[in-house]
Parts: structure tokens; C-alpha cells; sequence
């Protein structure tokens, strides 16, 4: 009769697997909660699947967790800012902004107007209306203003900007097929690596607010609690597996 082997070193493996997987949602954790207060803000989240591992050792396999990010979709409070150059999208789609390194898109519509006059993000990468930066010449205004205090530039539902009944031209809003595969690259923006836009339709353009980030703290702070007490059980477990292990080797001497 074949006897029973053990391997201790299986134990051990799940443990630091689970260890890995705490430590992915520890880091998605903290950049939410860093995030809290980042307009239009979309939060991410971890799923969890099992994988059957092709090999270990010379033989057999086993199943093992990874971790599969996607992104919080969920429509984020509107802040009533009373700023003529904020601008919310409400529904489906992201603004597009010229950055020194291509097209990038956000959800956050805090914009404001720089030195040339062009209608840009708080980093100063200029917002894209009709394919280009736009550009606010004071003399389409009524004596030559482009403030908005008396509301002379103004933005339809469609995203449509006009100053004075002259149109502007209309936001360049898009949408892609999979919203998990957009890359953050900080700065509160996003890239679409290997995807191409779709126009988006189902949406409207609120002017004077902001969508505020959607990420909700509380439930944030219990995960980050959840994970911490995990982990110091994994740690145990970690321990109790390595005295296992010494006493298995001095009994095999």
C-alpha cells in the first residue's frame, strides 16, 4: 500500500497567495479613500475567480484566486458649485482633453480658462470641443465679456456651448465598449490603450456642477479594517505553517 504524502509547503503557498490578495485590495482600498474628494472620481473594485494553475511541480494542479479589477460605473453626487465653467455629465460618457502625450479622457468637468483663453483642465490640458481646443474670443460677448456671472456662455443638454446665442461648438463626449480596459494615468484622467471612442448618447451636460467622486468612505474605512484583521490572521496561519515545517524536518532527521 502506497503511503500519504504530504507536502508542507502547500499550506504555506495558499497562505502568502491570500496574503497577495489582501495586499491588491489594501492598495485599491487607499487610493479610494485618497480619492474622496476627486470630482468625477470613478472608484475601482476587485472581483475574485479561480484559476486551475496548469503545473506545480512535476506533476498535478490546483485552483488558485486572482484578483480581477473593474471599475465602479455608478453615477457620483451632483455639487451644485454655482461655477459657469464647471460642467457635469449626468449618464453615460467622459470629456476629451489634449495632453502632451495624445487624447486622454475624464469624467471631472472643473474646468477653467487659461492665459490663451482656451477652456482647459485645472492641470491646463485644453478640453476638446469638435476635435479641437476650444477657444473663448471675448469679442462674441456683449461688450467683449466672457465672464458667466450673467450667464453669456451657457452649454445645452446635448453639450452644445454658446456664448450669447453664437455656438461654440459641442463637447466631444465618448463612451467605449469596455469600460474595465480604460487605463488611469493619474491627474484624474484615462486612456483608451487599443480601444476606439464610441460617441456617446445617453447623457446630458449639467452647467454650474460637479460630479463628485463616487466612492463611498464608509464602506471604504470597513474594508480597510476587514483587511487589516485578515491579514493578521494570514500572518498566524503563516507562522503556525512554519513551526509545522521545522518540526516535520527535525522528525525526518
Amino acid at each position: 500500500m502506497r503511503g500519504i504524502h504530504i507536502n508542507p509547503q502547500l499550506g504555506l503557498l495558499e497562505a502568502l497567495e491570500a496574503a497577495q490578495l489582501l495586499d491588491r485590495r489594501l492598495t485599491v482600498t487607499t487610493n479610494n479613500l485618497a480619492n474622496v474628494d476627486t470630482p468625477g472620481y470613478k472608484e475601482d473594485r476587485l472581483s475574485f475567480q479561480e484559476v486551475l494553475m496548469k503545473k506545480i511541480g512535476p506533476k498535478g494542479k490546483r485552483a488558485f484566486k486572482e484578483t480581477v479589477p473593474y471599475l465602479n460605473k455608478e453615477q457620483g453626487i451632483l455639487e451644485h458649485t454655482q461655477n459657469p465653467l464647471h460642467f457635469a455629465i449626468v449618464g453615460e460618457g467622459f470629456f476629451k482633453v489634449q495632453t502632451p502625450n495624445g487624447i486622454a479622457y475624464t469624467r471631472a468637468g472643473n474646468f477653467t480658462i487659461d492665459t490663451q483663453r482656451r477652456l482647459v483642465t485645472p492641470e491646463g490640458y485644453p478640453v476638446l470641443v469638435n476635435g479641437t481646443p476650444l477657444v473663448v474670443d471675448p469679442g462674441m460677448a456683449r461688450g467683449g465679456l466672457i465672464t458667466m456671472e450673467d450667464y453669456r456662455l451657457q452649454v445645452s443638454p446635448d453639450g452644445v456651448l454658446s456664448i450669447d446665442g453664437t455656438e461654440l461648438g459641442r463637447f466631444d463626449v465618448v463612451t467605449f465598449q469596455d469600460l474595465n480596459k480604460l487605463k488611469k494615468i493619474g491627474e484624474n484622467l484615462y486612456i483608451a490603450e487599443g480601444m476606439e471612442e464610441i460617441p456617446a448618447t445617453n447623457y446630458e451636460i449639467r452647467q454650474g456642477f460637479i460630479e463628485k467622486s463616487n466612492v463611498n468612505p464608509i464602506r471604504e474605512m470597513v474594508s480597510l479594517i476587514e483587511i487589516q484583521r485578515t491579514f493578521q490572521s494570514v500572518q498566524k496561519v503563516i507562522q503556525g505553517w512554519d513551526e509545522a515545517t521545522e518540526k516535520l524536518l527535525g522528525l525526518n532527521r
